[in-house]
């Protein structure tokens, strides 16, 4: 220890003060010096060491008034020492202390103290205030609402959403400062979410009618509102009429509608199913091909034999026979099994002992047969049958079977059945077929899709937007979806211009993938939503790095300007298919808060998610439906449009205080802040429709404050000057840039000017806007 003091009091800069022969003669002679003769703290605390020589008798200390935060080891002593200054941690301003030594015969010695302390308090500036100009009521923002016809708001008292719901509140909408509101699938549909359409043609009966359709896009309209529909391109539900219609005869009118197959994998790799011509054998993916439940069965006389003796391993033996049918058993037993075949039918077997069962009867099943040990019941261990829909029975020959213990086995077919192509690799979606994607056009399905989709732009509907488009065409790389799309959106924006339309048809697709990927469906669609938007920023909150996002977006949008001019980058955080903003950002409302700031000042054409601007939270771990909540429009909870979510819905996060009634009362709230913003965006062109660049300090090449990201937005000569602290930290930047007056400010900003540079004191999660 004593070498590590003298090693810094070798390198410390010495006080060294003493008594001459002057004042040695005046005083009584002495030697007194103190070194270092200044100690510096951080904020954090610390100790120092202090070195004192004298050859006087004694020597004292004395400290400054309020300084007790600075402790000596000594306060005297009678020979030379060296002892420890230590100062406490400091979460005030900075502050400053004087040490004064005295010994007989000798000048006093002083050595100063000084410690920084919090930046904030000790930032020599202004708070920022925000100054916007009066907004001239025009929505040049181009910003949409998404929300779920099913939970948004029930106008009739039956818990699910409706069209009337969404009437009574359309202001609420209107006060977001939005021009178009996106709805959820308002077709009938075989599920609550609507992706598995029944009829196109028709309005869901549970929303309401055509006419409260029409109304709602009469109101949405008389306040400045487009309405975009969605519209499933893909597939339709299994239960379609088409589908129904398709299965049951090869010479229905809608066969050609579907993708169908007895061998989809020779005809895949062959190159005869036009919708997976171009992957070769690599596009045969057997968890999307599902039996239609038809040619797969039989009929006859046949004797079922079951071996039960070894339970894990049982079989079935199916034999054509002459023999008498058997009566109905009617004698129940612990080990009772069933044959379940046809329409729901279930016949009990007749045990024979040593653990074989058999059954004599007519059979006539289109789809095959299943072996059950419940009636009641499909639990695990209940069900046995197949191990693919591939494998299938001979007469005579055991088949062994396989129960749902760990998996679900397919049906006992007695022939390769149909099979129907669904991506989603689920048997509830049936993908509809288009064709050669050059010709798609000429098909059926594009035409009944198409007709039904007239009548909702002719009703007034403003555009549309595409699910799964990377999907429609089973290769989701090749030119094939790009190019049925550029067809579909001609088609209907001819339709919209027919009808009176004012400029283009609006239409924008989910392709769900990165900016590079994405990038090429631009030579289908005039826009996209941006995926590649929400990844990069949300890394960017999770982690605390700015610094990067403005070149990440910058990049992406060189991808997009590559196959279309005039792209439109539909920006947006988390939607109906992914974890909330919320969860994603540690239920952090600060850096919601800056996730908000960032949508609603870069470049693109924003869309707010039902539930954000309130800070919703939920993750799709136990169902889709956490993530699509009912808005709490009341404290009380009254009219919450829960009714289609089968009670998935975390009431912990619906209470009072994330109310539309609660927030719209507090100044601070989320809410207000994505209105501030958003109505920020309306008042400023430049923020708007201005074109995005990097800040030329503050940029991914700022090592020093990688947690700021800065960036210009400009448009005809005006300029706006976004700079955002993603970190827990306050950050302080130097600026050159000509500050005008701040026109938006979020969280903590202070302003120190210069006359040819200003201090910007950015606060932990905060933002700021000027004009320059």
């Amino acid at each position: 220890m004593r070498k590590y003091l003298f090693a810094l009091l070798a390198f410390a800069f010495s006080a060294f003060v003493s008594c001459g022969d002057d004042k040695a003669d005046e005083i009584g002679g002495g030697l007194l010096s103190v070194s270092p003769a200044e100690l510096v703290f951080e904020a954090a605390g610390g100790s120092r060491v202090l070195d004192l020589r004298t050859d006087a008798k004694s020597w004292s200390l004395t400290q400054s008034e309020n300084s007790a935060w600075c402790v000596p080891a000594l306060t005297s002593g009678k020979i030379s020492t060296s002892f420890v200054i230590t100062v406490e941690a400091n979460e005030s301003s900075k502050r400053e202390a004087t040490l004064t030594f005295t010994a007989p015969g000798c000048e006093p010695v002083v050595v100063s103290v000084t410690q920084s302390g919090d930046p904030a308090l000790d930032f020599e500036g202004e708070e920022v205030v925000a100054e916007p100009d009066a907004w001239d009521d025009r929505k040049r923002a181009d910003i949409s609402y998404q929300l779920l016809v099913y939970s948004f708001a029930d106008g009739d008292g039956d818990k699910v959403g409706d069209l009337q719901g969404l009437i009574r509140k359309l202001d609420y909408i209107d006060a977001l400062g939005v021009s178009a509101v996106w709805l959820s699938p308002i077709h009938p549909a075989a599920s609550y979410h609507g992706y598995d359409v029944l009829d196109y043609a028709a309005v869901n009966p549970d929303f309401g009618t055509d006419a409260d359709l029409q109304a709602f896009i009469n109101a949405a309209h008389a306040r400045g509102i487009r309405v975009y529909l969605d519209y499933v391109l893909n597939h339709t539900a299994k239960d379609h009429p088409w589908f129904r219609s398709a299965i049951a005869s090869e010479d229905s009118p809608y066969r050609d509608y579907y993708v169908f197959s007895e061998d989809p994998q020779a005809d895949i790799a062959a190159g005869r199913i036009a919708q997976i011509a171009t992957e070769g054998a690599s596009g045969y993916d057997s968890g999307q091909w599902f039996s239609t439940d038809t040619g797969s069965g039989a009929s006859g006389r046949f004797k079922f034999v079951l071996d039960w003796t070894d339970a894990d391993s049982p079989t079935v033996t199916v034999s054509e026979t002459t023999d008498a049918a058997d009566a109905d058993n009617t004698q129940s037993g612990a080990d009772d099994k069933y044959l379940y075949y046809s329409d729901n039918t279930s016949k009990r077997f007749y045990p024979k002992g040593d653990g074989r069962y058999e059954l004599t009867l007519d059979f006539d099943s289109d789809w095959g047969f299943l072996i059950r040990t419940s009636t009641s019941s499909w639990a695990a261990g209940t069900k046995y049958g197949a191990p693919d829909n591939r494998t299938i029975i001979r007469f005579g020959d055991p088949f062994p079977l396989m129960s749902n213990r760990s998996a679900e086995p397919a049906n006992v077919q007695f022939s390769l059945p149909t099979m129907y192509h669904s991506h989603f690799w689920t048997a509830a979606f049936a993908d509809l077929n288009y064709g050669k994607a050059d010709e798609a056009e000429q098909s059926g399905a594009f035409e009944a899709v198409a007709e039904a989709a007239d009548k909702w732009v002719r009703m007034g509907v403003d555009g549309f937007r595409l699910d799964a488009v990377k999907h429609i065409y089973h290769n989701a790389s090749g030119d094939e979806n790009p190019t049925f799309l550029k067809k579909f959106y001609d088609r209907m924006n001819r339709t919209y211009k027919a009808a009176g339309g004012e400029g283009d048809f609006y239409m924008v697709g989910e392709m769900l993938d990165e900016a590079a990927n994405a990038a090429p469906y631009y030579r289908g669609l005039p826009a996209l939503f941006e995926f590649t938007f929400w990844y990069k920023l949300k890394w960017a909150l999770q982690n605390g790095i700015g610094c990067y996002f403005v070149k990440d977006i910058l990049d992406a949008q060189s991808l997009y300007a590559q196959y279309r001019g005039d792209y439109i980058e539909a920006t947006k955080l988390s939607n109906h298919d992914e974890d909330r903003t919320g969860s994603d950002l540690g239920r952090s409302v600060e850096k919601m808060k800056v996730a908000a700031a960032v949508l609603l000042t870069a470049q693109g054409s924003p869309y707010i998610y039902q539930g954000e601007e309130l800070g919703y939270w939920g993750t799709k771990a136990n169902g889709d439906e956490y993530v699509r909540a009912p808005i709490l429009w009341d404290e009380a909870g009254s009219d919450l449009a829960s009714g289609s979510l089968s009670g998935k819905i975390d009431m912990q996060m619906l209470t009072a205080a994330i109310s539309v009634e609660a927030q719209q009362d507090e100044e601070n709230s989320l809410l207000n802040h994505y209105r501030t913003f958003a109505r920020l965006r309306n008042t400023y062109p430049a923020l708007a429709e201005g074109k995005m660049t990097q800040h030329p300090v503050y940029n991914d090449s700022n090592t020093s404050q990688q947690s700021i990201a800065a960036w210009y937005r400009e448009l005809d000569g005006e300029r706006m000057l976004v700079v955002h602290n993603f970190g827990d930290e306050m950050q302080i930047l130097t600026l050159t840039d000509p500050l005008d007056k701040a026109v938006g400010v979020s969280g903590e900003v202070k302003l120190q000017r210069g006359d040819t540079q200003s201090k910007l004191f950015m606060g932990a999660c905060s933002s700021v806007v000027f004009a320059l």
